[in-house]
């Protein structure tokens, strides 16, 4: 057989279930035709075959981005960047809303994205009073960091049709000398933001630049989940169709605080996970259990360090859990739902557990996005009852320090814990859910390797997963998580041909030193599609 495009004289990390490091990878169309030795890679060379030289390089299997809001990344490089790397307070935060103001038509959408009140010099949220001197003539919308929580001016509240009225929570539509003070947290936010909503065509503008971002990183499948709502699937469909977005899509089924009422949607419909081809399939039905670990919102047993009287919110009591999850159960579908805080966890654990009782089947794999905060017994209960936790490492960084001045340095300690996951025969995949943080795979192996803060401080040690462990979680286990392992997440022959090439030995490079690795090379269905 003569190959399509061999790699040879490198170090081929095929992921495999012995971890075999070979020289050479072949690649016959879009399928891997053969993994071994460079001298018998000879064999797959003919006139036409385009040969790369990797020069001791790494091959590396393409990573697998097992949650992440593309559509969302996307649309935000356009929009205002409020992260702290590039605004310092509120009135920062104030002058930039004021300045895309005059080259912003009135009327039209003022968006921004990532600011975190805990760096600001004012160490609070921008608020309707702050938007409102700043973009008096535009509806605003600022999405903090964590996605849970936003903010909006008086133009904004007033086109969603908000007033200051009981029926809404005190919990979500926060308030100041009782009036609404723009701030939304978690059904608020997702309500607000559905009144912003994009167009189709936004979306899919959106998804090509996070194509062009992603591809760049080594990125060859992502796990979206979700961020503007049905809408966002035909945007989806056909930002695939035009090849805007060539990266392999697995999006769940999610919309907002109305995401129960699209799952009834789909359930009466009687689709289900996995329809669909190796470029477009249908994943989980997901819920929202509890908020964000930065909120901090998640929901928590044991009240917070930093406030005594608060345990997080809870989106849905145990009862409506159990009913959708059962249903979904029943349906054939993958289940997964956002839960970061232990009774989050527990919550769905539960309604899993309950489900597998009453329509038993061996192949459901469900998930937990995130599932931030655990104990022995979650740790028991998640490998007996094969649930695939999709953990976010790269947290750790961002939002570490955080995490021990709001939970305490023991709930901090058993956040995120890969480990742990490893240690009792629990496949986890590992994700970043980007835009929270950044999408770059190899920052994400460096954390679960090194678990390291912004601050410096080392959040649990003993949690550390080794480099080759860390990098499965980001290829192989990404794939067992939507139910794809036999056909890519390895580099073996009859798998797709989805590739990365690194810019040195990934073995030898030091633990600490992981997050300096580049990718040169992402080659995708076979054609190399990205090159540093």
């Amino acid at each position: 057989m003569v190959a399509d495009l061999v790699l040879t004289r490198g170090n081929v990390i095929t992921v495999d279930s012995k971890d075999t490091i070979n020289e050479a990878v072949a690649v016959k169309g879009n399928k891997i035709v053969f993994t071994g030795t460079s001298e018998d890679a000879k064999a797959f060379i003919g006139e036409s075959t385009q040969v790369i030289d990797l020069n001791g390089r790494s091959v590396v299997p393409g990573f697998i981005e097992s949650h992440i809001h593309s559509a969302v990344m996307g649309v935000n490089s356009l929009a205002i960047d409020c992260r702290p790397s590039a605004v310092s307070s509120v009135e920062d935060i104030k002058e930039a809303v004021f300045e895309r103001a005059k080259i912003t038509p009135p009327g039209e959408w003022i968006r921004g994205w990532g600011y975190n009140d805990q760096y600001l010099k004012e160490q609070r949220h921008p608020d309707k009073w702050d938007l409102d001197k700043a973009a008096p003539n535009h509806p605003v919308m600022l999405t903090r960091v964590c996605n849970h929580i936003s903010t909006y001016n008086s133009r904004a509240i007033e086109i969603a049709g908000i007033t200051n009225t009981p029926e809404y929570s005190p919990i979500t539509f926060t308030r100041k000398n009782n009036e609404i003070s723009g701030v939304m947290m978690e059904e608020a936010h997702f309500a607000m933001f559905k009144a912003a909503m994009l167009t189709e065509q936004e979306i899919i503008d959106g998804m090509e630049s996070a194509y062009k971002m992603l591809i760049k990183e080594g990125i060859t499948s992502v796990h979206d989940s979700g961020g503007y709502g049905p809408a966002q699937f035909k945007a989806f469909q056909n930002a695939v169709e035009q090849e805007k977005f060539k990266i392999r899509l697995y999006p769940m089924i999610f919309s907002f605080a109305e995401n129960l009422k699209l799952n009834d949607d789909f359930l009466k419909v009687g689709l289900h996970s996995g329809m669909g081809n190796e470029h477009f399939k249908i994943g989980p039905m997901k819920l929202m259990i509890d908020g964000s670990s930065s909120g901090p919102t998640a929901a928590t047993f044991e009240p917070y360090a930093c406030d005594p009287n608060n345990h997080g919110i809870l989106s849905h009591p145990q009862e409506l859990v159990d009913e959708y999850v059962c249903r979904g159960q029943q349906g054939d579908w993958q289940i997964t739902s956002h839960a970061v805080g232990d009774k989050g966890v527990t919550i769905i654990v539960n309604a899993i557990e309950k489900a597998m009782n009453m329509y038993p089947n061996s192949k459901a794999r469900h998930r937990i996005e995130h599932c931030g905060m655990i104990n022995d017994e979650l740790l028991g209960r998640i490998k007996d009852l094969g649930i695939v936790p999709i953990s976010n490492p790269i947290f750790l960084y961002e939002f570490g320090d955080g995490y021990i001045t709001n939970y305490g340095k023991e709930s901090a300690y058993r956040m995120f814990t890969c480990k742990s996951f490893l240690d009792r025969g629990i496949i986890s995949a590992g994700a970043s859910d980007c835009p929270i943080t950044f999408s770059d795979p190899l920052m994400g192996i460096h954390l679960a390797v090194n678990r390291e803060t912004q601050g410096g401080q080392v959040i649990n040690p003993d949690e550390r997963l080794k480099p080759m462990e860390a990098l499965r979680m980001f290829t192989y286990n990404g794939a067992y998580a939507s139910r794809e392992e036999d056909i890519k997440g390895s580099i073996e022959v009859g798998k797709l041909a989805d590739l990365a090439v690194l810019n040195g030995d990934f073995t030898k490079c030091a633990p600490d030193k992981i997050w300096d690795m580049k990718v040169d090379m992402t080659i995708l269905d076979g054609v190399i599609e990205y090159t540093r």
